[in-house]
């Protein structure tokens, strides 16, 4: 699994990604403030829909060890926040470096959807959550 194969910035990628089920372009604006009560606050782009995300208890021990830089939760080495390329192109080059040239970030938000699902959510609760407009879409996931 890439998961464990992965450290610092590229397991930050795969778990807000998995953890979210955000796009990558939602990814882009997390910032550590907005981390609050064992969640986090999202305001999608596209959708503008603001809504709070509970984060896994391995999740948060995830966040809870890598070093902070500035205030966006992901970010490059001079602290600065990662664009949508800089993020799918990390991924990318891990993917292939680790022979997994399957698990895409979009992938990943298909998997959050599910593993919502499977911890009770409903079709509602899974489309709010992804952002996913038409409950047919989610179902479509699952």
């Amino acid at each position: 699994m890439l998961r464990k194969n992965l450290t610092g910035r590229h397991l930050r990628i795969f778990e807000l990604a998995l953890r979210t089920g955000q796009r990558t372009s939602d990814l882009t604006r997390m910032e550590w403030s907005h981390i609050e009560d064992d969640g986090i606050w999202v305001t999608q782009n596209k959708t503008s829909t603001r809504l709070w995300i509970p984060i896994p208890t391995s999740h948060a021990e995830t966040l809870r060890n890598v070093p902070r830089c500035l205030s966006y939760i992901l970010c490059g080495e001079h602290g600065r926040k990662l664009n949508y390329d800089q993020i799918q192109k990390a991924m990318i080059t891990e993917r292939k470096i680790r022979g997994l040239k399957a698990q895409t970030l979009h992938g990943l938000r298909y998997r959050a959807a599910s593993e919502l699902a499977e911890t009770g959510c409903t079709d509602h609760q899974t489309a709010t959550i992804t952002g996913h407009k038409s409950f047919s879409m989610v179902q479509n996931i699952l």
